[in-house]
């Protein structure tokens, strides 16, 4: 699993867990964000972060979580 650390992004997925809010019109809201060869199987929505889990039908997994940046 790919973690992705974006605490905006994170925010406005806790508000709105939809595939479409990664995206910015066409453009996609963080580079970092893996293409899911097999498509979305789901989306599950946990404190600590958003879980975008691929169907990985061709043999690779890209699923993949976006969670706050890390506090220093």
């Amino acid at each position: 699993m790919i973690t992705i650390r974006n605490t905006e992004l994170f925010w406005e997925l806790k508000r709105m867990p939809e595939w479409e809010t990664l995206f910015d019109g066409t453009d996609i809201k963080d580079s970092e964000i893996p293409s899911l060869w097999g498509g979305l199987d789901h989306i599950s929505v946990k404190n600590k972060g958003i879980y975008f889990y691929d169907i990985g039908s061709n043999g690779r997994d890209n699923s993949f979580v976006i969670r706050p940046e890390l506090r220093k």
